[in-house]
């Protein structure tokens, strides 16, 4: 393993998982508790950097004390507090869904749509008020279940304010409007949670709004849902690079990034599935070879995800490419082999090939141990 500073007040030790490294932070002044697992692994780091050499009895002794291992009752009160909130937010959205219910509030109680909007502002601004005064105090995944919280009621204010002002066509209005919040909410609190929301709020304005613009093929500016969404992902990707250079928005670049790969990935696929044909009753006449030439299309970026990926050792876009290279592949094996292909055949070439990316994934993680 490799360390940075042994002989200083800083040690930075990797830990490998199948999913990747994290790296943790020990000082002689910080305290830090982690499972049994890793406590282990780092004591034993710890004791062969002291029989090698690189550090003294006296430094290990030093390290050894910043590290303790996690209470399971305090593990389990976490998981409990965790499904409370997650009870929470389910129990907030079933009941601000269900148009009934807050009818029959209304009428209880004889409040307009803009008195509930204006109560709904006031104790989002109080709310996450509190947010920002105690982050330092809130673990980090509770303070984004707590800003989620937060946008919930947030996002209630926006529909009260809409039912009078007006959802506009398609909802696109209001859709926007919940883009714009969720952005300025997501820079505020630097919530990657609500950066997520943002872009799916985005994305459904986007939907909404080519929907309300469709031409009489179902398409907009020529294009049907799967090539629209195709360049809206290619127009996320453009971003996540522009992100990086905005510094209110760098903190959440990588997840940008990823989502705008999950959404031109998908949406390729479908093109390659559905062609750029906005009837189904249109696209049922057509021949599958006659959209032969998207499959090479998703094909030729799926290699590049990939390639770029090993040479970039970025895990997730090379993941991507590998795994939209097979979907292409078993896609094109339904459209055209299905009915002529034996289907155990087809299964078990479909356990090999996964047999053979768990085998290079597992050697991968095995280099990338014996180098560190």
């Amino acid at each position: 393993m490799r360390a940075f500073g042994p002989k200083g007040y800083f040690l930075f030790i990797p830990i490998l998982y199948t999913n990747g490294a994290i790296f943790v932070r020990l000082s002689p002044t910080t305290l830090m508790e982690l499972n049994k697992k890793d406590k282990l692994l780092i004591e034993e780091t710890l004791n062969t950097w002291e029989k090698d050499g690189n550090l003294s009895s006296e430094k290990v002794n030093e390290l050894k004390s910043t590290i303790t291992q996690q209470k399971a009752g305090g593990q389990i009160a976490k998981y409990f507090f965790l499904i409370a909130i997650a009870s929470t937010l389910l129990a907030f959205g079933a009941i601000f869904i269900d148009d009934k219910l807050l009818e029959q509030i209304k009428r209880y109680f004889d409040v307009s749509n803009l008195i509930i909007a204006i109560s709904c502002t006031i104790i989002s601004i109080l709310w996450f008020g509190y947010l920002l005064k105690r982050r330092s105090r809130i673990n980090a995944m509770v303070f984004e279940v707590y800003t989620v919280l937060g946008a919930l009621t947030s996002i209630c204010a926006v529909t009260y304010y809409c039912k009078d002002i007006g959802f506009g066509d398609e909802y696109t209005s209001f859709l926007f409007a919940n883009f714009l919040v969720l952005l300025t909410l997501s820079i505020i609190l630097r919530s990657y949670a609500l950066w997520i929301g943002t872009i799916l709020a985005i994305m459904g304005w986007y939907g909404t709004f080519s929907h309300s613009l469709n031409d009489l093929n179902n398409k907009f500016l020529g294009m049907n849902y799967p090539f629209r969404f195709t360049v809206f992902g290619l127009l996320i990707l453009a971003f996540s690079y522009i992100q990086t250079k905005i510094r209110p928005l760098q903190y959440a670049s990588r997840q940008t990034y990823v989502f705008g790969l999950l959404i031109f990935f998908t949406a390729l696929w479908g093109v390659s599935v559905f062609g750029n044909y906005g009837q189904y009753n249109e696209w049922l006449k057509v021949r599958q070879v006659q959209v032969i030439g998207y499959s090479v299309v998703l094909a030729v970026f799926s290699v590049g995800a990939l390639l770029l990926g090993i040479k970039y050792e970025d895990d997730i876009t090379r993941d991507f490419g590998i795994i939209f290279i097979l979907l292409n592949l078993y896609s094109r094996y339904f459209e055209f082999f299905w009915n002529t292909t034996n289907k155990g055949i087809f299964f078990l070439i479909l356990a090999i090939s996964f047999g053979i990316i768990g085998w290079q994934i597992e050697k991968r993680v095995k280099r990338n141990r014996a180098m560190n």
